[in-house]
């Protein structure tokens, strides 16, 4: 294919990701609203939406209201992704969940084990949860995702010490495999099926057992040279502190995570009860553990910038906690209001959709680019 052939088929693969965004982000819509919101030609759209329908991406609606107006009115058209499955592993530091969901985000069937770092034992668990799938479900997979604590692309810093984890899994499992840290999947996950604004800037932080942050602008996820962009779990706020595994000492995440509260409550009671308890005791830890997370996250916030917080994470469930930090977040940082710190409304499936979101880009919405 010569040079020029290579832009067109370049140029008509970003037009069909684009019409394919649009479509998500707008729901239905007809050939002659996309024209105007993507400033292509009715042409294009047609063409590249016929090839869309043929494929068994985008589907058609009937007709559209053409309110006071005369003349043929227009088909609209949505995405058709529920037809579309994915195998998804998600790493936590307490354990690890396999399940099968659609390319929309709606979850068909889970299953919960221990966390290990074998990864032999993570691959014999998963096969053994998809042989237990209908065949209705499995030949339906269009591919799997991963999601996984720390770097996916340096194996020194994730959880499975593995150079190609893509390789073993696709190798393992015969299905094409997308690798990504689990905050930076959740925050394109709440890019693609939550409500967050596509250009604010957006700072995502978890809490559970571990601590995590990513943050997206222009409805992009930034990653930074090192993968790392505001790691705020590597936020020092304690010099004196545990060596943390980053190297350094006295990490917000050696500090405040989920086993470092427990570690300093020292009692038999898991995280969600130390934060539902109203022991005074209990009450007082989790209060400085609250201000200093607050602290860190109101100074990333104000260096970045950040139009809204996002929140998510096993801590969050407890309305207490949630009301406590964001209450903390704006007296260290008056310009942050009430009304930018939510609580996001994928946290209930922050398992799965985190996995959900890197296979819609990589083998829907990208998947010709």
């Amino acid at each position: 294919m010569t040079e020029s052939g290579l832009n067109l088929q370049s140029l008509k693969s970003k037009n069909r990701s684009l019409i394919l965004y649009e479509l998500n982000a707008s729901g239905k819509l007809s050939r002659k609203e996309l024209s105007k919101k993507l400033f292509l030609t009715p042409a294009a759209v047609t063409k590249i939406c016929a090839e869309l329908i043929d494929e068994g991406y985008i589907t058609e609606h009937g007709e559209m209201e053409n309110a006071g107006r005369s003349g043929r009115k227009e088909i609209l058209l949505s995405l058709k992704l529920s037809d579309k499955l994915i195998f998804a592993i998600n790493a936590e530091r307490d354990a690890i969940t396999y399940s099968v969901c659609d390319l929309s985000g709606k979850l068909y069937e889970k299953a919960v084990t221990d966390f290990t770092d074998d990864i032999g034992q993570v691959i014999k668990s998963g096969k053994n949860f998809l042989s237990g799938m209908p065949e209705t479900l499995t030949e339906k997979l269009v591919g799997m995702g991963v999601c996984l604590i720390g770097n996916a692309e340096d194996s020194r810093f994730g959880v499975w010490k593995h150079n190609n984890l893509n390789e073993v899994f696709e190798k393992n499992f015969s299905l094409s495999c997308v690798t990504e840290n689990n905050v930076k999947a959740f925050a394109l996950a709440q890019l693609i099926y939550g409500s967050a604004p596509e250009k604010d800037a957006v700072l995502y932080f978890k809490w559970g057992p571990g601590i995590g942050s990513a943050f997206s602008s222009g409805g992009n996820v930034l990653s930074g040279s090192d993968n790392g962009i505001a790691e705020i779990g590597h936020y020092i706020v304690d010099p004196g502190g545990e060596k943390c595994r980053c190297g350094r000492y006295g990490c917000l995440e050696t500090v405040t995570s989920g086993k470092a509260i427990c570690k300093s409550v020292g009692r038999n009671l898991t995280l969600e009860e130390i934060a539902e308890s109203d022991d005074k005791e209990i009450s007082h830890i989790m209060d400085c553990k609250i201000n200093t997370v607050a602290l860190a996250l109101a100074n990333t916030a104000t260096i970045l910038n950040a139009q809204k917080i996002v929140l998510f994470g096993s801590l969050f469930y407890c309305g207490k906690v949630k009301e406590k930090l964001k209450k903390q977040c704006l007296r260290y940082n008056p310009n942050l209001k009430d009304s930018m710190i939510i609580e996001s409304s994928l946290n209930q499936k922050n398992s799965y959709i985190g996995a959900a979101a890197i296979c819609a880009k990589k083998f829907f919405f990208e998947k010709n680019m």
